[in-house]
């Protein structure tokens, strides 16, 4: 046990003995130095990680309950008035310099109501039938209320919707069945139409009700049947499933085939995304958590193609499945920074390019910004990146998207020049942010995806991000969240080949039932064997398809 040293011992010791106890003394101090410092380290080592969990929960809060629009304050328009010196200030040259202030960026939604135009009532009715009920008094009624006699003025007109519950009914056909009388046994039937389900009472109307139902309407087949059920009209569920998967097996296929065909073609630039799902029979041999995925390829008159969605259905997330899907294609592929398609492209360099998605690297700041505020240092930069990304999106979208040539060059002369301060900051902000925060994270996005990022800059043709691709993908999102769960492989690829025709269908502005009506009429009457000829006449887009298929009013956007 140590005990203190009284001062007339300590001055009776030798010197030997004085400079050794402090050299002792030093030693422990400077070790108990090393130790608070390691400790303060650890501490502040704990801090940081306690911080980066608040925020990640924060975040991950955010994007569970939180509003998931992405709004912010709107950057002046192209040109701005300085009235005290009168100068003409031109923004596109002038937002570099002003982004590296240090003056916090305000973020605010503005909501601006739209004014309803003269006419919109109209626009609304235009396309749909309609009957004209005329109220008139009668002539003895007239002569007692004008003695004198009367002019008819201009009708008052009012209008209302009127609306009539879908009628379903039986079709029994009789096929004339006729025998000779003579001793040769002779028995002719009278022609009969054609059959779309062996054995079935489906018909090309009542599967194109379903089709709408689910596939357009977001609604799950146990729903339709209960529907069915309330109109006297005992359908189930199993029976709903099994004419789609039919269908979509026999038919449907023939034009998801030629669409898939007609997009590998002649599309110079292609979305891609996908978003997982549980297939019950996937549950069941690969587990309870088994995820399955619905893949998205869409392509529009923007990138000089038909406007086309193709959906597949594939049971994991591979790099083998848009290989085998793009095979053939040589053009652009837009996609978030999934590896996978960077990887499929890589493999075929000279005619495969990937863009990547600025959506993605400020949707990043944007959940940081909402989660912990502004004022906070992590929200602040990224309150600064953010800026950043939005006056990218600004600038470009003051280009003259029409003539490719002047897009490119202004893209080139102004939107460059943001791009290239933007990773300018990202480079040296990320050295001053704690690895594994939520800021060092989308900072390190940006900086993964760069190259990806830059390739709108070479190419008129693509767009900043890839939200196409997401509204592609939102129809099915929709869905699954009404019926969560599909039993099968074969419900999966049904569902897949429906959400195909009828997003298609869509986009090029039909009337999905009764475009789904039409052509299964056709394939009907070619009993299950079209040509080549009449399979282009039955595709979205064909020109052939009748009236009463196209839509009578703009589609609105999806």
């Amino acid at each position: 046990m140590l005990e203190r040293i009284s001062d007339e011992k300590l001055n009776s010791l030798s010197k030997d003995a004085v400079v050794l106890i402090y050299n002792q003394l030093f030693d422990s101090f400077i070790k108990l130095s090393e130790d608070n410092k390691a400790i303060l380290e650890q501490s502040e080592k704990q801090q940081r990680q306690l911080e980066d969990l608040q925020e990640k929960l924060t975040i991950l809060i955010q994007r569970k309950y939180g509003r998931s629009s992405e709004k912010s304050s709107q950057i002046e328009g192209q040109l701005s008035f300085d009235l005290e010196t009168m100068e003409v200030l031109n923004e596109a040259e002038k937002l570099v310099e002003d982004l590296d202030t240090d003056d916090d960026f305000e973020e605010e939604e503005i909501v601006v109501k739209k004014k309803k135009h003269k006419g919109k009532k109209q626009e609304d009715l235009e396309g749909l039938p309609k009957d004209i009920v005329d109220h008139t008094l009668s002539d003895e009624k007239l002569s007692e209320l004008f003695p004198e006699g009367y002019k008819r003025l201009p009708d008052e007109i009012y209008t209302r919707y009127d609306y009539k519950p879908s009628e379903v009914k039986v079709v029994e056909h009789h096929i004339a069945v006729y025998a000779s009388k003579g001793k040769d046994g002779k028995i002719v039937k009278a022609d009969r139409p054609g059959k779309l389900l062996r054995n079935s009472l489906a018909s090309p109307a009542m599967v194109a009700a379903v089709m709408q139902g689910k596939f357009v309407n977001a609604l799950p087949l146990n729903r339709i049947a209960n529907d069915f059920q309330v109109r006297g009209i005992n359908i189930s569920r199993q029976n709903l499933a099994r004419w789609i998967i039919k269908v979509a097996e026999l038919y449907l296929v023939k034009i998801y085939n030629a669409m898939r065909d007609e997009m590998i073609r002649s599309a110079q630039l292609i979305h891609c995304d996908e978003t997982p799902f549980k297939v019950v029979v996937e549950c069941k041999t690969r587990g309870p958590n088994a995820k399955c995925f619905m893949w998205v390829y869409h392509t529009s008159e923007k990138y000089k193609s038909r406007d086309i969605y193709i959906y597949e259905y594939q049971p994991s997330r591979n790099s083998e499945h848009p290989r085998e899907f793009l095979k053939g294609y040589s053009g652009i592929l837009v996609t978030d920074g999934f590896q996978v398609y960077h990887t499929v492209a890589g493999e075929r360099p000279d005619e495969l390019t990937v863009a990547g998605c600025w959506s993605h690297a400020k949707r990043k700041y944007a959940e940081i910004i909402k989660s912990l505020g502004k004022k906070s240092e992590t929200g602040s930069a990224a309150a600064k990146a953010h800026r950043r990304i939005q006056a990218i999106y600004h600038v470009e979208h003051m280009a003259d998207v029409k003539d490719e040539k002047a897009h490119l060059e202004h893209r080139q002369s102004s939107v460059k020049p943001l791009v290239d301060d933007y990773f300018d900051w990202v480079k040296d902000t990320i050295k001053k942010a704690d690895a594994g925060s939520s800021l060092y994270q989308a900072l390190n996005y940006s900086l993964n995806q760069e190259q990806f990022l830059r390739e709108f800059l070479n190419n008129p043709l693509i767009p900043l991000d890839n939200n196409d691709a997401e509204r592609s993908i939102r129809k099915f999102c929709v869905g699954k969240h009404s019926w969560h769960l599909v039993e099968s492989t074969k419900g999966a690829q049904a569902s897949a080949i429906m959400y195909s025709i009828a997003e298609t269908a869509r986009a090029n502005n039909l009337q999905p039932y009764e475009y789904f009506k039409y052509v299964l009429q056709e394939f009907e009457k070619s009993e299950c064997d079209p040509t080549r000829e009449q399979i282009q006449n039955l595709l979205p887009w064909s020109e052939s398809l009748p009236d009463e298929c196209r839509s009578k009013r703009k589609t609105q956007e999806q």
